[in-house]
Protein backbone atom coordinates (compact mmCIF):
# COMPACT_ATOMS: atom_id res chain seq x y z
CA UNK A 1 0.00 0.00 0.00
CA UNK A 2 2.92 2.43 0.44
CA UNK A 3 3.39 2.49 -3.18
CA UNK A 4 0.28 3.74 -4.19
CA UNK A 5 -0.76 7.39 -4.28
CA UNK A 6 -2.09 9.25 -0.94
CA UNK A 7 -5.60 9.09 -2.63
CA UNK A 8 -5.30 5.24 -3.81
CA UNK A 9 -4.67 4.55 -0.40
CA UNK A 10 -7.08 6.26 1.02
CA UNK A 11 -9.58 4.67 -0.88
CA UNK A 12 -8.46 1.40 -0.11
CA UNK A 13 -7.29 1.39 3.69
CA UNK A 14 -10.22 0.08 6.36
CA UNK A 15 -8.86 1.19 9.50
CA UNK A 16 -8.92 -1.94 12.04
CA UNK A 17 -7.25 -0.38 15.29
CA UNK A 18 -6.83 -3.83 16.86
CA UNK A 19 -3.68 -4.27 14.22
CA UNK A 20 -0.70 -2.72 13.83
CA UNK A 21 0.07 -0.52 10.45
CA UNK A 22 2.97 0.39 9.22
CA UNK A 23 4.27 3.81 9.31
CA UNK A 24 4.38 4.50 5.50
CA UNK A 25 0.78 3.34 5.15
CA UNK A 26 -0.68 5.25 8.30
CA UNK A 27 1.35 8.07 7.01
CA UNK A 28 0.06 8.58 3.33
CA UNK A 29 -3.21 7.06 4.06
CA UNK A 30 -4.16 9.02 6.91
CA UNK A 31 -1.59 11.27 8.45
CA UNK A 32 -1.27 13.63 5.71
CA UNK A 33 -4.58 13.59 4.16
CA UNK A 34 -5.72 14.55 7.49
CA UNK A 35 -2.82 17.25 8.29
CA UNK A 36 -3.83 18.69 4.47
CA UNK A 37 -7.57 18.91 5.53
CA UNK A 38 -7.05 20.91 8.67
CA UNK A 39 -4.46 23.04 6.80
CA UNK A 40 -7.31 23.77 3.98
CA UNK A 41 -9.91 24.22 6.41
CA UNK A 42 -7.13 26.60 8.45
CA UNK A 43 -6.16 28.30 5.65
CA UNK A 44 -8.63 27.95 2.50
CA UNK A 45 -5.51 27.01 0.71
CA UNK A 46 -5.65 24.27 -2.07
CA UNK A 47 -3.94 21.67 -3.44
CA UNK A 48 -0.02 21.43 -2.94
CA UNK A 49 0.06 24.77 -0.78
CA UNK A 50 -1.53 22.71 2.06
CA UNK A 51 1.05 19.76 2.09
CA UNK A 52 2.19 19.67 5.49
CA UNK A 53 5.51 21.90 6.65
CA UNK A 54 8.67 19.51 7.01
CA UNK A 55 9.25 19.62 10.55
CA UNK A 56 5.52 18.02 11.39
CA UNK A 57 6.18 14.36 11.08
CA UNK A 58 4.28 11.59 12.54
CA UNK A 59 7.44 11.07 15.30
CA UNK A 60 7.07 15.12 16.06
CA UNK A 61 3.74 13.95 17.93
CA UNK A 62 5.31 11.52 19.56
CA UNK A 63 7.77 14.03 21.32
CA UNK A 64 4.72 16.25 21.25
CA UNK A 65 2.74 13.78 23.12
CA UNK A 66 6.07 12.86 25.81
CA UNK A 67 6.10 16.54 26.49
CA UNK A 68 2.30 16.84 27.60
CA UNK A 69 2.89 13.85 29.69
CA UNK A 70 5.55 15.53 31.44
CA UNK A 71 3.68 19.02 31.46
CA UNK A 72 0.56 16.66 33.35
CA UNK A 73 3.06 15.83 36.06
CA UNK A 74 4.06 11.69 34.64
CA UNK A 75 6.88 10.51 36.66
CA UNK A 76 9.54 9.28 34.06
CA UNK A 77 9.33 6.19 34.50
CA UNK A 78 5.57 6.22 33.28
CA UNK A 79 6.49 8.59 30.36
CA UNK A 80 9.62 5.99 29.31
CA UNK A 81 6.76 3.26 29.50
CA UNK A 82 4.13 5.52 27.40
CA UNK A 83 6.83 5.94 24.81
CA UNK A 84 8.06 2.31 24.58
CA UNK A 85 11.48 3.54 26.01
CA UNK A 86 12.81 0.17 27.24
CA UNK A 87 15.43 2.75 29.82
CA UNK A 88 14.21 5.42 31.64
CA UNK A 89 17.50 6.74 30.72
CA UNK A 90 16.44 7.32 27.47
CA UNK A 91 13.38 9.10 28.38
CA UNK A 92 15.55 11.36 30.42
CA UNK A 93 18.24 11.62 27.88
CA UNK A 94 15.92 13.07 25.28
CA UNK A 95 13.41 15.00 27.82
CA UNK A 96 15.33 15.68 30.94
CA UNK A 97 15.38 19.59 29.81
CA UNK A 98 11.61 19.70 30.51
CA UNK A 99 11.89 18.45 34.22
CA UNK A 100 14.93 21.23 34.51
CA UNK A 101 13.82 24.35 36.69
CA UNK A 102 13.97 26.51 33.71
CA UNK A 103 11.05 24.65 31.97
CA UNK A 104 8.95 24.62 35.03
CA UNK A 105 6.66 27.54 34.36
CA UNK A 106 6.17 26.68 30.32
CA UNK A 107 5.51 23.36 31.61
CA UNK A 108 2.91 24.33 34.44
CA UNK A 109 1.00 26.64 32.08
CA UNK A 110 0.64 24.27 29.28
CA UNK A 111 -0.16 21.71 31.83
CA UNK A 112 -3.25 23.92 32.73
CA UNK A 113 -4.35 24.84 29.18
CA UNK A 114 -7.36 21.44 29.93
CA UNK A 115 -7.48 20.52 33.51
CA UNK A 116 -9.67 17.84 32.31
CA UNK A 117 -9.56 16.45 28.57
CA UNK A 118 -12.34 15.74 26.81
CA UNK A 119 -12.16 12.66 25.31
CA UNK A 120 -14.68 11.01 22.81
CA UNK A 121 -16.34 7.59 22.74
CA UNK A 122 -13.67 6.69 20.55
CA UNK A 123 -10.73 7.33 23.23
CA UNK A 124 -9.26 5.18 25.75
CA UNK A 125 -8.13 6.70 28.66
CA UNK A 126 -4.48 5.29 29.98
CA UNK A 127 -4.76 5.85 33.35
CA UNK A 128 -7.73 6.36 35.93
Amino acid sequence: MANLTVQEAGERLTLDWTQPYRHATFYKAVFRPAVVRAIRAATGLKDEAAAPPPGLTWHALRHTYASLMIAAGRPPLEVARFMGHAKVTTTLGVYAHLYEDGHVDAMAALGAMEAEPRCGPNVVSLWG
